[in-house]
């Protein structure tokens, strides 16, 4: 699933470097080696363990491979998903940002 970079800190990049420093490029679910990734299994990234992209304490962040990422993230996925699909089906639209406060909820 795409980022929506908008939802993010501008100084993003720089925190979710900082955090697979901290974790050197291992995976703190599984122990993946992610240094040097030979294939997208492998790619390393940063997990708001509350699914909220402002919130970046590092108590609150977690640098997960690929695979931990989709795992730990589904059935958030799943949540919005569902509600992207009612959404739909009633035809209506409503702006991003209040979606995602829904979402939160």
């Amino acid at each position: 699933m795409p980022m929506n970079l908008y939802l993010y800190p501008p100084d993003w990049p720089a925190i979710a470097l900082r955090e697979k420093e901290r974790a050197q490029w291992m995976c703190e679910q599984c122990g993946a080696d992610c240094a040097a990734p030979s294939n997208q299994a492998n790619r390393m990234s940063v997990h708001h363990l509350d699914h909220d992209p402002h919130n970046c304490d590092p108590d609150n962040l977690i640098a997960l491979c690929a695979v931990c990422h989709l795992r730990m993230d589904a059935m958030h996925h799943a949540r919005n998903s569902a509600i992207t699909r009612a959404i739909k089906r009633a035809g209506t639209t409503i702006p991003l940002p209040l979606l995602y406060v829904a979402i939160l909820l």
